[in-house]
């Protein structure tokens, strides 16, 4: 890609060099002409040898005092137009260097700046109303996850307590109980996602400001020896390479959501007697677990994005948690599928 003001000289050198070129031996013919003309009006006869001696030195002339002024026009032009291109363009690189730094999560305000080119202005307007349009509707979008959420929560608290006391009950058939069994599997499913949401919303809305100093090997020991029940029922090998003592910064509530997602995406998603294996450095955290075919990277973390056609399903918000809060702290995820792995690498 080229910049606008390069593609304008470039066209301009084009066109001046073509004119160089033809004017060169315009210029030969047009003093040819005028110089048989005085020759003739005074009556001067010159040998061949001198006649193309004298021809000779009327290119060589022509040519290098044709070149030096065009060469002072071209340089000339250049300077100028650059100076007065970067002094038109300034209004339009303000505008975009704003835009650049806009952040729709921060939902800062963007002011641009005034200018007296009309079409600048105008394009500034139409920014303003974009980027206002954008915003209020990113709000509205958010008030209303964060409201939704925290409604939903009283309203499955009680159909929960309802199952669980209609499970309790000696009148149930097994077809019955099945039923009730299916609706409250269901149904909590419908309560991690709501958790996971109002999570997301608090997250996304600075709620997590504070930052500690945190032993990263420690927390991530002691997350895998929570999960190791869930791994022994389905009889995984679980291969750790965890130094001690690598600690990074952030809140810890975060970091613990973190891992306990990486950990708990490895689980529900390798097969019975498979293998999962945790690598740890002062630059890196790695989960790989065996799989038999890659994700789509495309829907990856994604809110509620399928990525595979397995039938375990989560809550759909588990990567795209990881993703909420590594970006939080400039941290870059990282997926790859190799030799029959998935690995999901937080870069720190």
């Amino acid at each position: 890609m080229s910049k606008l003001l390069n593609l304008s000289l470039k066209r301009f050198m084009i066109y001046a060099g073509l004119v160089l070129v033809c004017s060169i031996p315009v210029y030969y013919f047009i003093l040819s002409k005028l110089w048989r003309y005085e020759l003739d009006e005074h009556h001067i006869e010159l040998t061949p040898a001198a006649g193309r001696e004298d021809r000779y030195l009327i290119i060589m002339i022509v040519t290098t005092l044709t070149m030096l002024f065009f060469l002072m026009l071209i340089i000339g032009f250049v300077l100028i137009n650059r100076r007065i291109s970067k002094r038109l363009w300034q209004p339009f690189y303000n505008s975009l260097a704003k835009i650049k730094s806009f952040n729709l999560d921060q939902q800062q305000t963007v002011i641009f700046e005034d200018t007296e080119i009309n079409e600048f202005a105008e394009l500034n307007q139409s920014l303003n109303k974009l980027i206002a349009g954008n915003v209020a509707v990113y709000k509205q979008q958010k008030e209303f996850a964060d409201n939704a959420s925290h409604e939903l929560q009283t309203p499955l608290a009680i159909i929960q307590s309802k199952l669980d006391l209609l499970l309790q009950s000696k009148l149930l058939t097994d077809d019955q109980y099945e039923l009730i069994e299916d609706a409250n599997k269901a149904l909590s499913r419908v309560a991690r996602i709501n958790k996971n949401l109002l999570l997301l919303t608090k997250i996304e809305n600075s709620q997590f400001m504070d930052r500690e100093l945190i032993d990263l090997s420690g927390l991530l020991q002691s997350t895998l020896n929570i999960f190791s029940n869930f791994s022994e029922n389905k009889d995984l090998e679980l291969k750790r390479d965890i130094p001690a003592g690598i600690t990074i910064e952030g809140n810890k509530i975060l970091v613990e959501i973190l891992l306990n997602n990486l950990i708990t995406n490895a689980i529900r998603y390798t097969a019975n007697k498979g293998t999962i294996a945790v690598t740890l450095s002062d630059k890196y955290l790695s989960v790989a677990n065996s799989a038999t075919e890659a994700l789509q990277n495309d829907q990856l973390f994604k809110r509620f994005g399928t990525t595979t056609s397995s039938i375990t399903r989560g809550t759909g918000l588990g990567l795209s948690l990881v993703k909420q809060i590594s970006s939080r702290y400039g941290w870059k995820v990282d997926y790859t599928f190799h030799n029959s792995y998935h690995i999901f690498s937080i870069h720190f």
